[in-house]
């Protein structure tokens, strides 16, 4: 008889967000090229609690995105885990 899987396994919940997090890396690979706006939130920050960043989506890897300001010429390194939400302006 085949064991029952246990419910709220720490391994089950791990596998489920490093897919959710390739899909994330996946996708901004695909779109890599276009300009976006990431909206990030930094927790226990006075100066500032929110911030939005705007650039061309240079790379993505397995925890971060790397965008570049094309007025400014600034590379930027953001982490996912102060990621919000993705605005992208596709090129076709």
């Amino acid at each position: 008889m085949r064991e029952a899987k246990r419910k709220g396994s720490s391994r089950t919940g791990r596998c489920r967000s490093n897919v959710r997090m390739m899909g994330y890396q996946r996708w901004l690979r695909s779109v890599r090229g276009n300009l976006a706006t990431f909206y990030m939130t930094y927790p226990n920050n006075s100066e500032w609690n929110a911030r939005s960043f705007t650039g061309v989506i240079v790379s993505a890897g397995k925890d971060h995105v790397v965008i570049q300001d094309e007025a400014t010429g600034r590379t930027e390194l953001l982490l996912y885990r102060n990621l919000d939400y993705v605005t992208i302006d596709l090129i076709f």
